[in-house]
């Protein structure tokens, strides 16, 4: 990989009055001027200028609150970009690495002061590393020969052209209701993520450098100490970790067939309560779901400000796995949503994923003995005729497979392996619309 040695600095924040906008703004521009000799400017997409104080000053002096304005400068050792929408700011900068480390603690100090005064989120980051994890398209991966590009994890996009998967990087800039999940060297989160992940989660976070509580209730995390060594194998490790152990690709992901990885952290949300389940070893470290033996149940309840957390030692049982259980029909049940026309492998790997993650689970529980097990996918209507079946049964070369029942809205099968059981049953996405009210296990 090609590196520039850059690093690149994003900060979001919101609810200004029109002054104190503009006075952030004038900082901004104090702080460019500051860092770096400013060489042009631009506002929007209008013709680069060359650097004029005086005119940048007064197009900010005129500034309205319904405003909408890109303020562009370039620098030498640094590109400077400001977006003001409606009394929000979104600054993006791109600095020489070695103008960042001469500037270091004054930069860190700026991004502090700017996320405790209005934060929503932001992060530094080497520029390789936010490119690495970024870049989707093929051609604009420059930065890397064709052998590195090969490795990595492909998908189609809504155009049916191929392109990296970037969820499967533990670097991707995901977003959910509006917030950034990511991991990279330097994190800022505001109070708002708490309102999601329970802020224990943030501060009891294992193997990183560094998480400060700041004023304001901003966190700040720094997962290793030099950026520039964000590819040491140790580096890349507690990045994946970090991002594992928050649980983001949970929340969010956009690739149509899900995170293909075992859960570290898993979510679920009852009107204002949020509830989550942290799975750890005996050292109480961060382990895949699989491997716990001690459990981390949080509950917080938003609406009265009711926070309840518990740590106890077990094993996994049947409804950890299939949470809906029809006593009734003596069935129990889970399900993914999975849009195969995104995969290149019509959702083969997905399904084979999912299959063996509810089938090759080790649980002592004499309902799961008792209970049939469903794992249902639900696919668009288009997909259901179009289930690599030949194919899933290769992957599945070491499990028994029977009573399969193909209908024009759905296709099941029977699995066993070992003790184990399972039935796949395959549905039209739309009867997900029901899962929430009853549970249907008839198939």
């Amino acid at each position: 990989m090609e590196k520039t040695e850059k690093i690149y600095m994003v900060v979001a924040r919101a609810d200004f009055s029109l002054e104190e906008l503009k006075k952030d703004v004038f900082d901004w521009l104090s702080f460019l001027r500051i860092v770096t000799i400013p060489e042009s400017y631009r506002f929007g997409d209008e013709k680069a200028q060359p650097f004029n104080l005086q005119t940048i000053t007064h197009q900010i002096q005129q500034l309205t609150e319904e405003e909408n304005l890109w303020i562009k400068v370039n620098s030498q050792g640094g590109e400077f970009q400001l977006h003001i929408s409606k009394l929000k700011l979104h600054e993006r900068t791109i600095l020489d690495g070695t103008i960042f480390l001469d500037n270091q603690t004054m930069i860190e100090d700026y991004c502090d002061t700017r996320m405790i005064k209005n934060g929503i989120y932001g992060y530094l980051r080497p520029l390789d590393e936010y490119l690495y994890n970024n870049v989707e398209l093929i051609e604009k991966r420059t930065f890397e020969t064709d052998s590195e590009i090969a490795m990595l994890p492909k998908r189609y996009n809504d155009k049916k052209t191929v392109i990296v998967d970037c969820n499967q990087l533990a670097g991707y800039d995901i977003y959910f209701k509006g917030l950034c999940l990511t991991s990279c060297w330097k994190m800022y989160y505001s109070s708002l993520y708490c309102q999601i992940i329970p802020k224990p989660i943030f501060l009891e976070v294992q193997q990183v450098q560094s998480v400060e509580e700041m004023d304001n209730q901003v966190i700040k995390v720094t997962l290793f100490q030099n950026p520039f060594n964000w590819d040491l194998p140790i580096n890349q490790k507690y990045q994946r970790l970090f991002r594992d152990q928050m649980g983001y690709d949970q929340l969010a992901w956009n690739n149509g067939t899900g995170v293909l990885r075992p859960p570290y952290i898993e979510y679920a949300f009852v009107e204002d309560v949020t509830q989550t389940v942290q799975y750890q070893n005996s050292y109480y470290q961060p382990v895949e779901k699989k491997d716990a033996t001690y459990f981390v149940t949080r509950s917080y309840d938003k609406l009265h400000q009711k926070y309840v957390v518990n740590r106890t030692k077990g094993i996994l049982n049947a409804q950890a796995y299939f949470p809906w259980i029809d006593e009734k029909s003596r069935k129990m049940m889970n399900y993914r949503v999975v849009d195969p026309k995104m995969a290149i492998d019509d959702g083969l790997s997905a399904y084979e994923f999912y299959i063996r993650q509810f089938l090759e689970i080790d649980v002592f529980d004499q309902k799961y003995d008792e209970f049939v097990s469903v794992l249902r996918f639900y696919l668009p209507k288009e997909a259901i005729k179009q289930i690599p079946l030949d194919a899933l049964w290769d992957k599945l070369f070491d499990v028994n497979i029977s009573n399969l029942k193909q209908k024009e809205a759905s296709t099941r099968f029977d699995l066993k392996k070992a003790k184990n059981h399972l039935r796949v049953v395959f549905l039209d996405s739309s009867y997900l619309e029901t899962i929430n009210h009853t549970l249907d296990v008839s198939e």
